[in-house]
């Protein structure tokens, strides 16, 4: 059984800008008077993610930071493993995870 990443998931560029766009549509004004955004909306507005992760083979996911490649996941049976280096047959393995998310945050938090 090969287990896959999702496709897409809360934190990526198309959900936040959907997100923007209703919440942009709504604070819109019906009427001609002047309102002030709230600050739960325009933080909203620029709390636009990016999704760390690039699918490279069925079961090699590449993970980066910044711009910079901080690991990979490999997918090994129901296990996730992080494997922590900038190029993957130089990766040293950093843990183990049930859940794909659990395996890219680790990597991310280790590139900080």
């Amino acid at each position: 059984m090969v287990m896959e990443a999702p496709l897409s998931r809360s934190g990526s560029l198309k959900a936040a800008a959907r997100a923007a766009a209703k919440l942009a549509a709504l604070s819109a004004p019906t009427t001609p008077t002047v309102i002030s955004p709230s600050p739960v909306a325009s933080s909203a507005l620029e709390t636009i993610t990016e999704i760390p992760w690039t699918r490279i083979d069925l079961d090699l996911y590449e993970v980066a930071r910044g711009g910079y490649i901080v690991g990979y996941v490999e997918v090994v049976g129901a296990v996730f493993v992080a494997l922590g280096g900038t190029r993957y047959d130089r990766a040293v393995e950093v843990s183990q995870h049930l859940t794909f998310h659990a395996a890219v945050d680790v990597l991310v938090r280790r590139g900080a």
